[in-house]
């Protein structure tokens, strides 16, 4: 496998010595409780002894394991667990740096992070500029390669296995990431040479099955998937469980499950050996709050999970996911002292958070390549596309929830402008409509659509529209909101378009500026800039849009604006 976490022969021996008392460690946490992820109890009065970053005795009486240079830590009414592993997020318009510290803050020791947002505007250059120097990164940070399946065919095209193939060997590659069901399904070469070269390196492989059915499940399963984060009720979730997958639970940014999900723990003596918990991504907001994987603890174990079970499925399921559960994911000798010290009074809020038996260092802020701060360029950007058709029967993307549409039939009247124009300097665009996001007396650009090199601008007014459009231009990025020829708000995010190099506090000011703006202008989402990202994605049902039509993700084909009964 591409990760390698274990010891040296030489730390082995000493971590022999140390346990056996013949050598002295270099930590030793002692005088309170700690979480045992591989048989759920929590041993009160044990201690720990590290050594060389990793744990090289637990139980009673490791004070004994201290000498003179050995630092020690009294754990008298504290906790002491294992650092959560996220398995399956995304890195969200903040800076990567930004990211991890705010995980390690929360006690999330291992992140491991899609690239696909990434890796369809850059390519695998623009995967190798975030894997450049994540091994400096106060946590360990890990990414997933991009399952390469896009809604936009005329770039998909693009993109050879061969190109991509070699990044599987990278060290801090941890597999392939989420891949799109409907479309592996009808066969998608590219993706199905990525992972026969992921599992050929021993590498895990994940899913993404929105609404697929056993069938379907089956046949993922049968083309060399390993997880899935879509289940959304404990039935789906015990679909995929019996299938052998493991079912990653998720409550974050873009869906909150955990509710539905808890009936599998309530009602059902069912194993949770495959089953984790994951965020699938977070807004920088919830992050700076200090909500990340730590909070969907906490909400699993009010949902009625015991604490040693929640943090079981945070930590150690995740590990043995990705094929790292000997080195990483719970404590036990041998294994990197990922360590978080909990307040006993409840909750997963580390008073202390250490990373291979160390206290970390606030990350360094992460360089880009020139190249990367220039992908927004709209200078063939026709402006007929942002004028509404008119009355006549045209075919709309209609928004049912949040995140979902489904194709409708409209006069015009009730749908504003939906255009994604290419934003690599091309000619393509393509104008379609929109209902349900309810926008009044104005317009919305944004560049972060997902899995899209393209602008999306959603709006009733074609002035409006040519400002935002400009403005994101001038931003090299991000989100712009605009009214009656004034910008009322905007977020910068020069990092391909999808992330800022601005502090935290204000990305998530300008990030909360963007989506009120909007919503004072009448969009009834309580996260109108998600709203927008999803429309242009292959992931989720139904109707989505692209610079050449629409794409139907039940079936592949595409339309165009004019309906056709």
């Amino acid at each position: 496998m591409t990760v390698r976490l274990q010891p040296s022969p030489a730390t082995m021996r000493r971590l022999a010595e140390v346990a056996e008392g013949r050598a002295r460690a270099d930590l030793v946490l002692m005088g309170g409780a700690v979480v045992n992820v591989y048989t759920e109890e929590v041993h009160r009065d044990w201690g720990v002894a590290v050594a060389d970053g990793r744990v090289a005795y637990l139980g009673p009486d490791a004070e004994s394991r201290a000498g003179d240079q050995t630092e020690v830590i009294d754990l008298t009414g504290d906790i002491l667990a294992p650092g959560l592993i996220e398995g399956h997020t995304h890195l969200t318009r903040i800076q990567v740096s930004d990211m991890v510290d705010l995980q390690v803050r929360a006690g999330v020791t291992t992140s491991i992070v899609e690239s696909m947002e990434l890796a369809a505007v850059c390519g695998p250059d623009g995967v190798r500029a975030l894997l450049d120097g994540a091994e400096h990164m106060p946590g360990r940070l890990y990414y997933t390669i991009s399952g390469l399946i896009m809604g936009d065919p005329q770039h998909d095209s693009i993109f050879q296995a061969g190109e991509w193939i070699p990044l599987l060997d990278h060290a801090l590659v941890a597999g392939v990431g989420e891949i799109y069901w409907a479309d592996m399904l009808r066969g998608h070469p590219r993706t199905e040479a990525l992972v026969a070269a992921a599992l050929e390196r021993g590498l895990a492989v994940q899913g993404h099955a929105a609404g697929a059915r056993l069938p379907a499940l089956n046949a993922l399963a049968g083309l060399g998937v390993g997880s899935d984060h879509e289940g959304i009720t404990a039935e789906d979730v015990l679909s995929r469980l019996r299938l052998g997958l493991t079912a990653m639970a998720r409550h974050g940014a873009t869906r909150q499950d955990l509710p539905a999900i808890a009936e599998l723990w309530r009602g059902r003596n069912v194993d949770p050996g495959r089953l984790a918990l994951v965020t699938d991504g977070l807004e920088p907001e919830a992050l700076a709050a200090g909500n990340s994987l730590n909070w969907v603890v906490e909400q699993a174990v009010e949902l009625g999970l015991s604490l040693p079970r929640a943090i079981r499925l945070a930590s150690r399921n995740v590990a043995e996911h990705f094929g790292l559960g000997r080195w990483l994911g719970g404590i036990g000798p041998g294994m990197l002292a990922d360590l978080v010290v909990l307040p006993r009074g409840g909750g997963f809020r580390p008073r202390l958070v250490l990373v291979g038996g160390r206290r970390p260092e606030p990350a360094p802020a992460k360089r880009y390549p020139h190249w990367m701060l220039d992908t927004v360029k709209l200078d063939s950007l026709d402006e007929a596309l942002l004028a509404h058709p008119g009355p006549g029967r045209w075919r709309a993307m209609e928004l049912t929830a949040p995140i979902v549409t489904r194709e409708a039939e409209t006069d015009g009247s009730d749908a504003l402008v939906c255009a994604v124009a290419d934003r690599t300097g091309g000619p393509r665009g393509f104008r379609g409509l929109l209902k349900g996001f309810g926008l009044k007396n104005g317009a919305v650009a944004i560049s972060s659509a997902w899995e899209c090199p393209g602008v999306l601008l959603v709006g009733d007014r074609p002035a409006d529209l040519a400002i935002a459009a400009r403005r994101l231009r001038d931003l090299h990025g991000g989100a712009v909101v605009v009214s009656e020829g004034n910008v009322l708000a905007e977020w910068a995010a020069p990092v391909a378009g999808l992330y800022s190099e601005r502090p935290l506090a204000d990305v998530v000011d300008q990030v909360a500026a963007v989506n009120g703006a909007a919503r004072a202008l009448g969009c009834p989402w309580p996260n109108p800039i998600l709203t927008l990202e999803t429309l242009t994605s292959a992931a989720i049902p139904f109707l989505r849009i692209w610079a050449g039509g629409y794409t139907r993700l039940k079936d592949g084909s595409h339309a165009g604006l004019e309906w056709e009964a």
